[in-house]
């Protein structure tokens, strides 16, 4: 096993299930632990994981887990020995994405969370898998209507991340799919580009939860960034 543990963060309306199929294939190499999104912002939650986080971690976070691992890796608290970042953004939300998030609040707070639900899961994943789906709605729907609206809330005032991106000093691996109708490949090229020797895995055809849809790919990716990490804090 490696010295050091893997903290994995989920999408927004996401928990450990997003991360599942990951973790059991990581399970000969590194313990990973799942810590979910706790606070109404973006660096309050960034705030719980520290609290949570062992001394020094590797971290992995997917979509609205990313904007919250960004958060981490800039602080250059010396504590990250390596980060990846999945299907997410150093943009700030986009008056497109304002306008439907507040919608997607509002009809969580009106008594209507279903169909917030609905809109959510088959934002997520590409045609044909319906099972990704259905565990996006499942998790959605497991998280209630208080978290959903938090969340929504730190995603939506998240920060423009792309001028400072220069700063971090964690080894990073930046994963997109090419279906990602949520997150484009553009944003993440910008991650991989602004973020110093850090490397860009595309996906073909996967979808905006890859964890879920290409979980032996993410646990490659992963693998092989952990075991560069470990090799390069041994020398």
């Amino acid at each position: 096993m490696l010295p050091y543990p893997l903290v994995l963060l989920p999408a927004l309306g996401a928990d450990s299930r997003l991360w599942e199929p990951v973790v059991e294939r990581l399970g000969d190499v590194v313990e990973s632990t799942v810590v979910a999104h706790v606070g109404d912002s973006v660096e309050s939650i960034a705030d719980n994981v520290l609290a949570q986080a062992p001394d020094r971690f590797y971290l992995a976070g997917l979509s609205m887990g990313g904007y919250v691992a960004l958060d981490i890796a800039l602080r250059r608290t010396g504590r990250l020995v390596g980060l990846a970042l999945l299907n997410t953004s150093a943009r700030a939300a986009s008056p497109e994405r304002l306008t439907s998030g507040v919608g997607m609040i509002e009809l969580a707070e009106s008594g209507r969370y279903d169909i917030a639900v609905e809109r959510l899961a088959s934002a997520v994943a590409p045609p044909g898998r319906d099972d990704v789906v259905a565990l996006a709605a499942a998790m959605a729907r497991d998280l209630g209507v208080a978290a959903f609206r938090d969340q929504q809330r730190a995603a939506l005032d998240r920060h423009d991340r792309r001028h400072v991106l220069a700063w971090i000093d964690t080894p990073t691996v930046v994963v997109c799919g090419t279906a990602d109708g949520v997150t484009p490949l553009e944003h993440s090229a910008e991650l991989a580009e602004g973020i110093p020797d850090a490397e860009l895995a595309t996906i073909e055809g996967c979808g905006h939860f890859s964890a879920l849809e290409e979980p032996a790919r993410i646990a490659e990716i992963l693998r092989t960034q952990l075991l560069l990490v470990d090799a390069s804090a041994a020398r």
